[in-house]
């Protein structure tokens, strides 16, 4: 069966399980490939023994995180999060599912206000008790060993309520006793009952809350209270792990259930992977001894504005919690995040319905909104993020005109060897899937540009990271100084040692296409000019309207200065040039936007070597003696404003450095 490339995409494990590994995660389907990128060529080196992993991920969009040399995937199929870990030594990836526990501040609706004291126990209102610390087994003022609740209730006729706390009951009936005593009589007396009593003692399931409240409490009866949509979106930050993307909708509610949808889970301080799921304090809240907060807990944050969380993303000083209608970064002070200290902020209230076409490149976030192409970053004053549109002044026409659906399923990547931010999109109205466009930013020169390829014969699906280094392995003979070490007392079998080495690689991308139900990796490195080795294509670029600083005179521009570096480097055995370049050049006045206008000039060839060289023969390298080609060239019309059009001809290179005009105005407009 043939993949969807909206099921296709590629994730980076780095260092996997401690080693130096960098393991490349293939999401086709429902199955997970695993690829070793450290190798010269990663679809022919499987690991985990060659075996893919499959799980059931829906039709949407995975995201992935690695924390502790471990790898989280996470979906709106997936119910819990999944957890892999590899084991370099057999080669072998371990899967688990990470169960979220937080503590139960919520309770289940008892129908009783806060300070009401029932004369009948209902489960709900039980349960509500034992989670806020009331014990079963304490001793009375008799010295009998009873309920705590059933006490109060054999004291006063009535059951404690949501605002009583039993230690306010606690006395000693004598200094040199060793147990305190719970009076009913004494908490009567101290009980404030006016405020809601600590709750939390229970841990329990974030998502099946019910069930789980039933097991830790023994209690039945209970709301199913089971939350129906999963985490979608998590990021790895300050030695944690930031849950969140959950579309709410709860089975079995009553009026207590949370809604997630605002929500940002953090697990505490992730010393081991048993943290992972431990989104909550470590001490009970109602323990009347130790009950704080400490800075490596975990926890909820709660943006109670935002309609739907879509992406978190970790920067390298605070999470950035993108949503449907708007922007919130979450971030602490200079000694880090902790749970005891952090802040809230809104960045902006243009949000984003596309998480993967976030892309973070060096100090700045880039995304894309239903508005335009926007960027955050960090105020000189405050240090705090803000949000700018950069496609507003240059490309927004271009951008306006990509359907919804292409903005909805574009994917990003930043390419950091080069400083250019990439974006896969789709023009194709039917299918958004189908990528047949990318869009740059030069974040140099600040400069976008597009590009169009065939799709015809192999569909790209996503960018794959490739790491800078391979690991290479040498065997090497052990010497003592010059004597060969050998395992026989014949000295016929020599010992030897491999060695493992990293070695640099210049590549840091390439692309993850897909042929009917096959995966490969494809990079712009043919010399051929051709996609895909048969499908020509053309580069041009249309440069802006030069007014020479005044729009009223008519200019002429007798001669443009071209600079091209030489790609020409040697012969065939029929002496035509190897690897030969062209320019194409077409004049375009005062705004023509057609030929029909007659203000387009005719097309010039702008690439030539300035003198003729003689080759010695077919292995002559042309040694030209200049790298770099200048030509002059001389260009027709006239009028207020100017645009060069700039075109490769086929099969041939075009390197432009840079080019300069020389412009002569009337003294009459």
């Amino acid at each position: 069966m043939a993949y969807n490339t909206k099921n296709v995409s590629f994730h980076s494990w780095p260092f996997a399980g401690g080693s130096d590994t960098t393991i490349g995660v293939v999401r086709t389907g429902n199955n997970l490939t695993f690829l070793d990128m450290t190798t010269d060529s990663p679809t022919l080196n499987l690991l985990n023994q060659g075996n893919n992993l499959s799980f059931y991920l829906g039709q949407g969009p995975i995201e992935t995180a690695v924390i502790n040399n471990s790898f989280i995937i996470v979906s709106a199929k997936l119910n819990y999060p999944l957890l892999l870990e590899y084991d370099a030594d057999t080669d072998t990836i371990y899967c688990s599912w990470i169960y979220l526990k937080i503590r139960d501040f919520y309770g289940v609706e008892d129908c009783l206000d806060v300070n009401e004291r029932p004369t009948t126990l209902t489960n709900y209102h039980k349960y509500n008790l034992r989670n806020q610390g009331w014990i079963s087994t304490i001793k009375t003022s008799c010295g009998s060993t009873v309920d705590a609740i059933d006490c109060t209730y054999t004291k006063l006729s009535k059951y404690p309520s949501n605002s009583d706390i039993w230690t306010l009951g606690k006395i000693r009936v004598a200094t040199s006793s060793k147990y305190e005593k719970y009076d009913p009589d004494t908490l009567d007396k101290n009980s404030q009952r006016w405020m809601q009593a600590p709750r939390g003692k229970y841990i329990i399931d974030a998502f099946n809350r019910g069930a789980s409240r039933k097991t830790e409490s023994g209690i039945t009866g209970l709301p199913q209270d089971a939350e129906q949509g999963n985490i979608t979106t998590l990021c790895s930050f300050a030695g944690r792990i930031f849950y969140s993307g959950v579309q709410s909708t709860v089975s079995g509610s009553d009026a207590n259930s949370p809604n997630y949808s605002g929500y940002v889970f953090f697990t505490q301080s992730v010393i081991n992977n048993e943290k992972l799921s431990k989104c909550y304090q470590e001490a009970d809240p109602t323990d009347p001894d130790i009950s704080d907060l400490i800075d490596t807990d975990g926890g909820t944050i709660v943006i109670a504005d935002a309609m739907k969380i879509v992406k978190v993303h970790a920067t390298k000083s605070s999470v950035l919690v993108f949503a449907e209608n708007g922007i919130w970064e979450i971030y602490a002070g200079d000694t880090g995040f902790k749970a005891t200290e952090y802040q809230l902020n809104k960045i902006a209230s243009i949000g984003i319905t596309n998480p993967l076409a976030v892309v973070e490149a060096d100090n700045a976030i880039f995304y894309w909104a239903k508005s335009g192409i926007y960027m955050l970053a960090t105020d000189s004053i405050t240090g705090r993020y803000q949000a700018q549109n950069i496609s507003l002044a240059t490309i927004q026409t271009f951008y306006n005109e990509i359907p919804e659906t292409g903005k909805d399923t574009a994917r990003g990547y930043y390419e950091a060897l080069e400083g250019r931010v990439r974006w896969l999109f789709s023009t194709n109205t039917t299918d958004s899937n189908l990528f047949n466009r990318e869009l740059i930013l030069d974040t140099t020169l600040q400069a976008f540009y597009p590009l169009s390829f065939d799709n015809t014969i192999y569909q790209i699906a996503d960018y794959v990271e490739v790491p800078t280094y391979l690991l290479a392995s040498t065997t090497d003979t052990v010497y003592v100084g010059t004597k060969v070490v050998t395992s026989d007392a014949a000295g016929t079998d020599p010992i030897e040692v491999t060695i493992t080495e990293y070695q640099s690689r210049a590549a840091s991308f390439n692309f993850l296409v897909i042929n009917e139900d096959q995966f490969s990796f494809a990079s712009y490195s043919s010399d051929t000019f051709k996609d895909w080795g048969t499908v020509n294509y053309s580069s041009y670029l249309v440069t802006g309207y030069e007014m020479f600083g005044d729009m009223l005179r008519r200019k002429q521009v007798p001669e443009v200065v071209f600079f091209f570096k030489r790609t020409e480097s040697g012969f065939d055995e029929d002496l035509n040039l190897e690897n030969p370049s062209s320019c194409l050049v077409q004049a375009q006045w005062n705004w023509a936007n057609s030929i029909n206008s007659g203000k387009w000039g005719t097309q010039f060839q702008a690439y030539r070597l300035n003198r003729n060289y003689l080759p010695t023969g077919g292995a002559d390298p042309f040694d030209y003696g200049e790298d770099v080609i200048i030509t002059k060239n001389r260009l027709r019309g006239s009028g207020r404003c100017l645009s060069l059009k700039i075109e490769s001809e086929e099969g041939k290179d075009m390197r432009i450095l840079g080019w300069a005009v020389m412009m002569n105005g009337n003294s009459e407009p």
